[in-house]
């Protein structure tokens, strides 16, 4: 690629490196649509007083000459290693080649990596490097924080869903919420709100099932076209998600609204077609679990409540029934 860029005059050396001369590549700006007159070089990275313009960029750097780098190569302009942006274009035209249809990343990635991903590819092909752009907002600490590392407030879904034994899809369901442009708020009130949520929907699905008796009617028609709209809005999920609802709170036969929420959930994947399974419980959960029955034969209602919020915290739902005590994994 950068050979191709060489021959048409898109590149110069300097030198640490060959650069992309950007000045070349008319509508360098079209993605981000920045006011390129005005960007002051050194505000995104260390200003170098051998590039021709602001926004150049490195296609290939060579290797300092004092020292052996772990990842270096030969090359026609001498030993280096390729910039970050170029890698990327190459891996996407050599495994994709003319399927480029939906590229995702990072909002921090509009200004420069993506824009110049834009800009050496289509110099190079011609073409139009890709058909959509799908930037996703940041998930931010409670008040609008951001995670960064001085801060040492990264989150993981390790430490803040399966740690506690909450299923990972109670985040895939908080994440619905919200439309992926737009920013996603983390907070432990936020987690205990998408736990009941999560735990409501898939009451909701196990009741249809139930009174469906697991068997599955037509798909609706006008619900799926209105999911699928919500879909096609620019991956509209907290619309999708409310179709959803309107589904299972409508008149359709139990049958009905149990197939047409599973083939949502094909998209969504929420694994609601498993409501009715009963998964293994735990030694740990199964001897609370005894011990709760004996404490309602006992009629010690507070040691009852005490042992249902135990199991629960476990990531194990109960339900009292007419038939007895069932416990089921959220």
């Amino acid at each position: 690629m950068i050979q191709i860029l060489e021959k048409k005059g898109f590149t110069y050396p300097i030198s640490d490196g060959i650069y992309f001369d950007t000045s070349k590549f008319k509508g360098y700006a079209k993605l981000s649509h920045q006011n390129l007159d005005a960007l002051q070089e050194g505000a995104r990275v260390e200003k170098n007083p051998e590039k021709r313009n602001p926004t150049d960029f490195a296609l290939w750097k060579f290797s300092p000459k004092d020292q052996k780098r772990q990842m270096e190569w030969d090359s026609p302009w001498g030993t280096g290693f390729p910039g970050w942006h170029i890698e990327c274009s190459a891996m996407s035209m050599m495994h994709l080649k003319d399927h480029l249809d939906i590229h995702c990343g990072g909002i921090d990635h509009i200004d420069v990596h993506h824009t110049n991903e834009i800009a050496q590819s289509e110099a190079v092909t011609g073409n139009e490097f890709f058909r959509f752009w799908m930037h996703g907002a940041f998930l931010n600490i409670t008040g609008g924080k951001k995670m960064a590392k001085s801060e040492d407030n990264f989150l993981t879904l390790a430490a803040t869903f399966t740690d506690k034994n909450i299923s990972p899809l109670v985040y895939r369901f908080a994440s619905f919420q919200t439309q992926y442009r737009k920013p996603m708020e983390y907070s432990d009130d936020a987690v205990e709100s998408a736990v009941n949520g999560y735990r409501h929907l898939r009451n909701q699905v196990r009741t249809v099932a139930e009174a469906a008796g697991n068997q599955k009617g037509g798909v609706n028609n006008g619900f799926k076209e209105r999911f699928i709209a919500a879909i096609n809005d620019d991956l509209n999920m907290p619309r999708a998600m409310a179709v959803i609802q309107d589904v299972l709170k409508s008149d359709l036969p139990d049958a009905e609204k149990y197939a047409t929420v599973l083939d949502f959930d094909r998209v969504t994947g929420l694994e609601l077609d498993k409501v009715l399974e009963q998964a293994a419980i735990p030694p740990e959960v199964q001897e609370k679990v005894d011990a709760r029955i004996k404490a309602r034969e006992n009629k010690d209602w507070a040691l009852s409540d005490q042992l249902r919020d135990e199991i629960q915290a476990l990531g194990y739902m109960v339900q009292d029934a007419k038939e007895g005590m069932k416990v089921i994994k959220q």
